[in-house]
């Protein structure tokens, strides 16, 4: 974190490990949104920072990973002159994602927030002497190459809907009762991206038609 954003905000990480990482800042002016009160900013940032962290020690060799979703609910105040602790426990470790919940707590004990958030796996950048193959990014973007919008639409409520079938297959297989409904609300999400997308399709429909 030697000179990056995780310095600048003032990261300590306090432990390091397989099933827990916890960090810290110490609260100052430069972090509130208002006098004394630190920034939701601020303590989701602490969060995106312990998860990354958290996938990052437990990558294979030369993997990469980077968020790619973050939910935050916020409970109670942090002021300005205290510690924020943030404490990272591991949802979900798979070879493509990885899913961690981040419990802040301000100084007296209370919880100030929880952010859920998914990372994900990107596989070892090949040397320059090594072919490249197309990342599963890009394998995914071209399915949508050369297509309409009204067939891009189409296509991604499909995948939209076959996630949040995986989602809910990993909660049926989750034991811990946070972790399942972490990953159903996932599923949630990602039906209603679904719903939204088909909707705009039958509302583009019915337009051209008249």
């Amino acid at each position: 974190m030697k000179g990056l954003f995780p310095e600048r905000l003032g990261v300590r990480l306090v432990e390091a490990g397989a099933e827990r990482v916890v960090g810290e800042i110490d609260v100052e002016a430069g972090h509130c949104t208002t006098p004394g009160i630190a920034h939701g900013g601020a303590l989701m940032a602490l969060a995106d920072t312990l998860g990354a962290y958290a996938t990052a020690i437990q990558l294979p060799p030369g993997a990469r990973t980077t968020t790619i979703e973050s939910k935050t609910n916020f409970m109670a105040a942090v002021r300005a002159g205290t510690t924020l602790r943030g404490e990272c426990v591991p949802l979900h470790r798979g070879r493509r994602t990885m899913v961690w919940q981040t419990t802040l707590r301000n100084a007296e004990g209370a919880v100030a927030a929880v952010v859920t958030q998914t990372q994900i796996v990107l596989p070892r950048e090949p040397g320059p002497e090594e072919p490249r193959q197309p990342s599963p990014e890009h394998q995914l973007a071209a399915l949508f190459r050369d297509r309409t919008p009204e067939e891009m639409r189409a296509t991604l409520a499909r995948l939209e809907r076959g996630g949040a079938a995986i989602y809910e297959m990993l909660a049926k297989a989750e034991p811990d009762e946070a972790a399942r409904e972490a990953l159903l609300a996932a599923g949630r999400r990602e039906l209603e991206n679904a719903a939204a997308l088909e909707a705009i399709e039958a509302q583009t429909s019915a337009t051209s038609k008249r």
